[in-house]
């Protein structure tokens, strides 16, 4: 997806984890959202510097990160497996469950390693951050795995291919709205749950959580998302997928 729908749908999601929270600590809540938000941005280290300075250019710096300190090490540890990543700007290396644990892990060697020696209570707020960091990285895979190119769960170690049937720039599926409504509508929902004291304390976070993993199964299921075998270095193999007889493309 693009970047402004995988903020999008990672602010919602994050907002839907800290439903149970949200109304008694707001600053919580941004600390955890604002990882998040990062989080979704960083696996693309593909990404190509816009032409002028636009939202995107934000983006494209924040990605400067994993892109010039992790992803060389992802390279070199790729050349020691079966599937060697093309090189650093290799999606293959953050799009997959091994490239954002490490990255995940180098975040917290630079930020909670030096504020757990300073503050705890500060190393508190870092440790959130870098949950939040590590569910938008997590919920950007989620989304990816929805489109045509998808993700790569596995790489270096494998080279399977998880996709869906989504063309992100396509203006005539819908789906993409649908998942942002569909998001937004169930934190909606636990919002109003969550003021009106309906839900137990004891079952707020459940809920959140279940909620969460509704937005997620839906959007999974209506994107035909298939697993495949990828021949070769991502970007230079098209690959046909079986669609569901749903009538979309």
């Amino acid at each position: 997806m693009i970047t402004r729908h995988h903020i999008a749908l990672a602010l919602i999601c994050a907002l839907i984890v800290c439903s149970s929270f949200v109304f008694k600590n707001p600053l919580l809540v941004i600390i955890f959202c604002f990882g998040t938000c990062i989080g979704a941005i960083l696996p693309d280290i593909h990404m190509s510097r816009p032409k002028k300075f636009v939202f995107r250019t934000l983006a494209w710096l924040v990605v400067q990160l994993p892109r010039q300190l992790c992803a060389p090490v992802l390279c070199r540890i790729s050349a020691c497996t079966g599937y060697p990543a093309t090189g650093p700007s290799d999606k293959r290396l953050t799009h997959s469950i091994p490239g954002i644990l490490f990255i995940t892990a180098c975040a917290g060697l630079f930020l909670y390693v030096p504020a757990i020696s300073v503050d705890r209570a500060v190393a508190g707020d870092v440790a959130l951050f870098l949950a939040g960091l590590l569910l938008g990285m997590g919920l950007h895979l989620a989304e990816d795995l929805c489109t045509r190119k998808g993700i790569f769960p596995f790489f270096p170690f494998s080279r399977e291919k998880i996709a869906g049937s989504i063309r992100p720039c396509d203006e005539t599926d819908p789906r993409i709205s649908w998942y942002h409504i569909q998001h937004g509508s169930i934190l909606l929902l636990l919002l109003f749950l969550e003021s009106t004291g309906i839900i137990a304390p004891a079952l707020a976070l459940p809920v959140s959580l279940a909620g969460l993993t509704a937005c997620l199964g839906i959007m999974v299921y209506f994107s035909d998302v298939a697993i495949r075998k990828d021949p070769g270095p991502a970007g230079t193999v098209r690959m046909s997928f079986p669609v569901k007889s749903t009538g979309r493309l």
